[in-house]
């Protein structure tokens, strides 16, 4: 079974994830908006399951934490739709034993404490995304077929108290493991037949800039807008008008509506005109960085809004685009005369920030390194890296980024040719590795540990399976 560590690296799994399949970003697990968009899904399936079906089977019970069929279910299903190879049953039932009895553990800790009035306004900050993403409540409670918002508040509210509950107690059970070269020496000596054979690989940095809109092309906008506000005054419906006009693909077809909106969700921009709206109101056109925009305040709410807004995007025209390669073009060619150097170039020039600060070094978010296998990047930069050597800079090319028009600037900082995993070429991936067994080594023990002071049934038709941990020790019975 350990093998599995080795092979997640050749599905390009988050080696940092855990039985919870939460990612830990900073020492916090962070249950993004897909897995939970997902997670409703699922429990929204066994809600309406349950109303279907009065008796669901147990497959097993941990503490006081139940797992019945349904979940097992929907676990593999989940798992399939994510393109995971799902062969054994049993292995999904062991790993939800696993999560319940870190749950159960969890919640009878004094020492582990969660706070109800973060948890309240977490579940708040889900419920305003979802439903802006919705429109409204109604068609949020109809995508999940739940009758109230009380019961999807409650459904959301649980599963972020346990989020938590598991996250403080992993902390506490891995928070010691740190892994020494010698160990990463030992573990790559254990698994050096698993190893895989890696395709060539680059390492690049990119320098962008998103192509300016003329005072021309701005007034315009900025026009139609004040067209469109005027035509809203004379009696015209803004919810039609948006409908027609928006281009954020958010809540254009909801007639541009975001419910439940509280400061800081929006960018400061969109934030300082919108509270600074009476309910009724309809604000001037404005500038983000999405382009231009008007809003109509429907209903004030302390310092939570219902608004509506129409968004004319900043799409720049060919000229726009032009004048943008052509003040690029002039950056690489001080780069290279070396009158700048490619890092202070981006620091001083890019638009992208999330490289501005690291020399421009893209990141892989699969790995969580700065490789990539050369044959599977994006069309465009495999285009314009190819046939470039270490630390050449490619043409300027168009590209998009956010779905937005840019101007793109590369440089090649690394070629790592095909090669089989190794030490020289790969510490930090295998010491990654490394760190994944110990941390499921301590967690498997600990639950081991645990076991004798749990009460744990298991289903006679699950009883049969190889499971990796000796749950109803009958080893020592």
């Amino acid at each position: 079974r350990k093998k599995i560590i080795v092979k997640q690296f050749i599905k390009r799994q988050n080696t940092c994830k855990r039985i919870l399949n939460l990612r830990e970003n900073n020492g916090e697990f962070n249950f993004s908006m897909n897995k939970i968009l997902a997670a409703l899904a699922f429990f929204a399936a066994v809600h309406i399951g349950a109303q279907e079906q009065k008796i669901d089977g147990i497959v097993a019970v941990v503490g006081d934490e139940i797992i019945t069929e349904t979940d097992v279910n929907d676990a593999m299903n989940q798992a399939r739709a994510e393109g995971q190879t799902v062969t054994n049953k049993c292995d999904f039932v062991e790993n939800m034993m696993k999560e319940k009895i870190i749950l159960y553990k969890a919640k009878q800790d004094t020492l582990i404490t969660v706070d109800n009035n973060s948890i309240t306004r977490e579940t708040d900050s889900r419920i305003d995304y979802f439903k802006g993403n919705f429109g409204s409540e109604e068609n949020l409670l109809k995508a999940y077929s739940f009758k109230t918002m009380g019961e999807f508040r409650n459904l959301l509210t649980t599963m972020l108290k346990n989020q938590e509950y598991v996250r403080q107690k992993m902390q506490s059970i891995t928070k010691n493991i740190d892994v020494s070269p010698e160990d990463v020496k030992n573990f790559y000596k254990a698994h050096e037949a698993e190893f895989p054979y890696l395709n060539e690989e680059v390492e690049y940095s990119q320098l962008y800039i998103y192509p300016k809109l003329t005072d021309v092309h701005k007034q315009q906008l900025i026009d139609k807008l004040k067209d469109i506000k005027n035509r809203i005054l004379e009696g015209e419906s803004f919810a039609d008008l948006a409908k027609r006009y928006s281009e954020d693909p958010s809540s254009a077809q909801n007639g541009g509506l975001y419910a439940g909106v509280k400061r800081g969700k929006m960018v400061k921009e969109f934030d300082a005109v919108a509270f600074s709206l009476q309910e009724g109101q309809i604000s001037e056109p404005f500038e983000t960085e999405f382009g231009f925009h008007i809003i109509f305040l429907e209903k004030k709410r302390g310092q939570t809004l219902d608004l509506r807004h129409i968004l004319l995007k900043a799409t720049p025209d060919r000229e726009e685009i032009k004048a943008a390669l052509a003040k690029l073009e002039g950056i690489r060619d001080d780069i290279k005369a070396e009158k700048i150097t490619f890092k202070d170039a981006v620091l001083k020039y890019s638009d992208d920030k999330y490289s501005k600060f690291n020399a421009g070094a893209v990141s892989n978010n699969q790995t969580g390194d700065n490789r990539f296998e050369k044959l599977k990047l994006p069309t465009k930069i495999l285009y314009n890296l190819s046939g470039l050597k270490k630390s050449d800079l490619s043409d300027v090319f168009e590209d998009k980024e956010n779905d937005r028009d840019v101007v793109k600037l590369l440089k090649l900082t690394d070629i790592i040719p095909a090669h089989k995993m190794n030490l020289d070429v790969d510490y930090a991936r295998i010491k990654n590795f490394t760190q994944r067994e110990k941390e499921n080594d301590a967690v498997s023990k600990w639950i081991t540990n645990q076991i004798s002071s749990t009460f744990i049934t298991i289903q006679d038709d699950y009883k049969s399976c190889n499971l990796t941990i000796d749950w109803l020790q009958q080893g020592k019975k």
